[in-house]
């Protein structure tokens, strides 16, 4: 599992190289990535990747229609929801979220995907917290993620134009913007160099 997280931060680093950012909201980000998908299905992902729904913070695959119920109450802001309340978001809608967009980037991988996968050790001790120092640490400036988008190109898409809009949307953030320097980005889950 190890080798896959290295190979998905050195991806992830390169792809997200636009969208990361320095301090980001508490939140999970998938962060490995290990075998890369074929263009046809990097092409399919693009097409079905996340869309914002009407409610902040809550994104929805554009092929799959809302799952609330019509008249539900809608759920608080990220910033706004108790720990328990971020715990229980977090594992009724963040991870089946992004357990089926890692899976439709790499299966076999990810189809055991759950809180460990992001959060690794703050899983057992209770701290879920992020960044996370286990996960591949990811470089610090903008040649070591060029040489990640060289040498992981469909990863490093697949972690900056799917998972980081996705989990942004989710902590109710914009995606990290390099010019303005705010947003979430890559640096809420990995750790740099």
């Amino acid at each position: 599992m190890y080798l896959v997280w290295k190979i998905v931060a050195a991806a992830g680093a390169v792809a997200v190289a636009t969208a990361c950012g320095g301090t980001q909201p508490t939140a999970a980000n998938p962060p490995s990535a290990g075998t890369a998908p074929s263009e046809s299905v990097a092409a399919q992902q693009a097409a079905t990747a996340p869309v914002a729904s009407a409610e902040p913070g809550r994104a929805t695959i554009a092929s799959q229609p809302e799952t609330e119920a019509p008249g539900a109450q809608a759920s608080p802001a990220w910033k706004d929801m108790s720990r328990q309340e971020r715990k229980e978001f977090m594992k009724s809608t963040v991870l089946p979220k992004m357990k089926q967009l890692f899976i439709g980037y790499n299966a076999h991988d990810f189809s055991d995907m759950n809180c460990a996968t992001c959060h690794g050790a703050g899983v057992h001790d209770g701290s879920f917290k992020m960044p996370n120092p286990q996960l591949p640490k990811l470089p610090s400036d903008e040649a070591g993620f060029r040489e990640l988008m060289k040498n992981k190109p469909e990863a490093t898409q697949f972690m900056g134009k799917q998972v980081v809009p996705t989990m942004a949307r989710f902590v109710d953030q914009p995606p990290y913007d390099p010019a303005t320097h705010e947003g979430f980005g890559c640096f809420a889950c990995h750790t740099k160099k």
